[in-house]
């Protein structure tokens, strides 16, 4: 008996055009400061904060200091607040889960997510941990024994064009719009839209998501699977008995975190003649 692999990727479907009102759950909502009170990260829905893949935009609200802006959706440079001005702030999201940066209410000065607090999302469940500070509040709990705030989905950004690529993602890699997503430039056999959905660079050839390593038990009961992961994705291993007309059933494992650069899973199952797998990637906690 013998076992052969694919690995290929699953879309799951374009980007929606711009960003929910809000995209923090309706009831994990509330923050906390000892100075500062509680502080609603939904605000009044169509203000609320969004936690975004590349930026957070929007308005926290506290009845002891007002409103407090997390970023306009709108940095200068099209990917990432620089913080260097009083038109061009905001929190920052590295992709990997960390918030940094500064919001700001008018009635309370700057509010700094700084690695000291360690604000952060858990990419997999939503849930924001850490705690931010502001000179003139002192730290806010993004997480603590009565409460927790939680994103339901974290939205690419602003994809202008409709192509399915965010415009924070065509400028970083491509310093432009209207990039073809079926386009190959690093000749690796992924396209721009390919590559988005892994989290993989369009233009560096050696990065791709590629199963690099495969072994199986005699019998091909049990298989492992090494492949190249990203810090910023998730990963299922699906498995299918028919290459000519897979029919592809998840393997069990459900969604895998990255381990780093690379990642192994083992896979058992029913001994078969031959069974196929393929690594699917995605974005965690795609609307």
């Amino acid at each position: 008996m013998k076992s052969r692999f694919i690995a290929c990727l699953l879309f799951l479907g374009l980007l929606a055009h711009g960003l929910a009102r809000t995209s923090i759950n309706v009831t994990n909502r509330f923050a906390y400061g000892a100075n500062l009170g509680w502080i609603d990260d939904r605000g009044d829905t169509n203000h609320g904060a969004v936690i975004g893949e590349f930026v957070c935009s929007g308005y926290l609200y506290s009845a002891n200091a007002g409103w407090i802006h997390l970023g306009s959706n709108a940095p200068a440079n099209g990917i990432q607040y620089q913080n260097n001005s009083a038109t061009d702030y905001g929190v920052n999201h590295d992709g990997q889960g960390n918030l940094r940066g500064f919001a700001y209410g008018a009635n309370i000065g700057w509010v700094n997510f700084e690695s000291n607090g360690a604000p952060k999302v858990d990419l997999r469940t939503g849930k924001l941990s850490g705690s931010i500070y502001s000179a003139n509040c002192g730290w806010l709990s993004l997480s603590n024994s009565f409460a927790v705030v939680q994103t339901d989905s974290i939205p690419g950004g602003t994809d202008s064009n409709a192509n399915g690529l965010p415009d924070a993602w065509e400028r970083l890699y491509f310093g432009t719009q209207g990039v073809n997503p079926a386009g190959d430039p690093d000749g690796d056999g992924m396209s721009n839209l390919e590559e988005f959905l892994a989290g993989t660079n369009p233009t560096n050839s050696s990065d791709k998501l590629r199963i690099t390593a495969f072994n199986t038990s005699s019998g091909g009961s049990f298989a492992t699977l090494t492949w190249s992961s990203v810090l910023t994705r998730y990963y299922f291993i699906e498995q299918a008995t028919n290459a000519a007309a897979p029919i592809w059933q998840d393997s069990g494992l459900g969604s895998i975190p990255p381990a780093g650069l690379s990642t192994t899973r083992s896979v058992a199952g029913s001994s078969l003649p031959q069974r196929f797998f393929r690594v699917q990637a995605v974005r965690p906690l795609a609307p």
